[in-house]
């Protein structure tokens, strides 16, 4: 997931910088969003040969990166080639929901995950909202784009937690399910 931090940090820069982008500064962002696609692709792969958590929980934790990977493979596409960014707003509003019931269905399965790590999967929803749907529909207002901003901060932060997490480098500190 470290490759994870670099194009939230990127969206978070360029939301505050009000960035005007020309083709080949599109291209790097693109460049750098590949990197979030290849990081969650790898850690699906991982979680579903691996299965370090056992079961059905890999497999839930399988199809949280992919639904991720997928969103920032298209946004790098669509940079890279200067598309319409509104398919990408619609996806990403489709997937809301979606890992709004793989968070229930780990409660359903009784993982032994942090609370912690629950936090981190529901800062990721509205995430997905601000910076994957309002700034593709064109909601740039002032409001917007605070939200989106520090949305996208927590978001950096919550990947560094879970990194660390689920690692084992740092012990959960908020208690298991």
């Amino acid at each position: 997931m470290a490759g994870l931090l670099l194009p939230l940090f990127v969206w978070f820069v360029a939301v505050y910088s009000n960035w005007e982008l020309n083709q080949a500064e599109l291209r790097g962002i693109a460049a750098v969003e590949f990197t979030g696609f290849i990081t969650l692709f790898v850690m699906g792969l991982w979680h579903t040969i691996d299965d370090p958590f056992g079961g059905v929980v890999s497999i839930i934790f399988t199809a949280i990166p992919l639904l991720y990977g997928l969103l920032w493979l298209i946004a790098a596409i669509t940079h890279w080639y200067g598309a319409d960014m509104k398919p990408l707003g619609e996806v990403a509003l489709l997937q809301i929901p979606i890992q709004l019931l793989l968070i229930v269905a780990l409660f359903a399965v009784a993982a032994p995950i942090s609370w912690g790590i629950i936090i981190d999967l529901l800062i990721y929803a509205p995430f997905t909202l601000a910076g994957f749907y309002l700034f593709t529909h064109g909601f740039w207002m002032p409001a917007a784009k605070t939200y989106t901003g520090w949305i996208c901060l927590l978001a950096t932060l919550a990947t560094l937690h879970v990194m660390l997490i689920g690692s084992g480098i740092v012990a959960p500190f908020l208690p298991l399910i």
